[in-house]
């Protein structure tokens, strides 16, 4: 699909309602953020549930779908809905595959004070964007996180821990509304200041799901990060909810310990050791005995739900044994 050049946006195409007149330098109260690859299907549905919102009258909003090249009707699903939408939809074309470079071209085209940003695969929950708006109007916070509720297609899988699980996209911290300080926002349900970005930058390019590659994550956690190291309050909102449908095909044990090799990586690429900190080959040395700890559990649990939690932590620890070695090798290739 070959699409108008538009100098200055960086490749960014905006779709009817601007060319009818919506004012693209207008700040409005929240631009909602929607990235999206070749998922025209569950588009479709996500868009049906943001027809169901509840909202005030005076809330100035829009909502920006974001097509990371994608090679399915996307565009023409996006056309439909803001055809009938009784809001600002803009469509948003970034050619650079990538999820960060997705989100990214979304914050660049946002005009609201506050970014909200979800995935092309839930549902909303029909109170969820006024949860978001009263959390940041109660507590004067930097960045909001929200509910994520995994709902199953089949039975949950009895040897799987849901603790702090996020192979299944899963964030419940209870029902009341608290700052948070070590449990970052994730994608599929979060919020920030557009200043937080013009503050402590954009997402990384090297980090987020590619395509249909999606081994190397942890894009909205390493963001968030950046917001927790300089003191940024950040609020969970326990109705400000979204519902993340589970694959079939990711409710397996092989999904699951692939899942955590590529984390382990990706957790290396997005916090990379200290310059202080003590390594062999590369590798910190406190994975090797993280590696050697989880070993051992895994082999001598006898309680296959707490056997299999410590095969992923090995798999976990593997993949960033992999990915320390890899870094070592381009920095060494980068020296000669």
């Amino acid at each position: 699909m070959k699409l108008p050049e538009w100098p200055g946006f960086n490749r960014i195409y905006f779709g009817p309602l601007l060319a009818a007149g919506v004012d693209e330098k207008k700040t409005v109260d929240f631009s909602v953020v929607l990235c999206t690859y070749n998922r025209a299907a569950s588009l479709r549905r996500v868009l049906e549930s943001f027809s169901q919102l509840t909202l005030p009258s005076d809330l100035d909003w829009e909502l920006l779908v974001v097509d990371n090249n994608s090679n399915d009707n996307t565009l023409e699903v996006a056309q439909d809905f803001a055809k009938t939408a009784k809001y600002n939809v803009r469509y948003v074309f970034e050619g650079r595959q990538g999820r960060s470079a997705a989100l990214n071209a979304g914050v660049a085209a946002a005009r609201g004070d506050i970014i909200a940003f979800t995935d092309d695969d839930v549902i909303l929950h029909p109170g969820w964007l006024l949860s978001l708006k009263r959390t940041f109007d109660e507590f004067d916070c930097a960045a909001v996180a929200g509910r994520i509720i995994p709902v199953w297609s089949r039975p949950k899988p009895d040897w799987l821990e849901m603790e702090q699980q996020q192979a299944v996209v899963n964030l419940e911290l209870g029902d009341k509304p608290k700052q948070v300080e070590d449990d970052p926002p994730l994608g599929a349900n979060s919020a920030f200041r557009k200043e937080m970005f013009e503050r402590y930058g954009l997402f990384w390019l090297d980090l987020g799901v590619s395509g249909e590659n999606h081994g190397i994550t942890c894009e909205d956690t390493e963001f968030a990060s950046r917001l927790f190291r300089a003191g940024e309050k950040i609020m969970y909102a326990p109705t400000a909810i979204v519902y993340h449908p589970v694959d079939p095909r990711r409710s397996t044990k092989a999904y699951f310990l692939r899942w955590y090799y590529n984390a382990g990586r990706s957790m290396v690429r997005a916090w990379p050791p200290a310059e202080n900190v003590v390594c062999y080959f590369g590798v910190p040395r406190w994975v090797f005995g993280s590696l050697v700890r989880n070993m051992t559990k895994w082999a001598f649990s006898f309680i296959e739900k707490k056997r299999f939690h410590h095969k992923l932590r090995t798999y976990m620890d593997v993949g960033r044994i992999t990915e320390s070695y890899r870094n070592r090798r381009k920095a060494r290739a980068r020296m000669l």
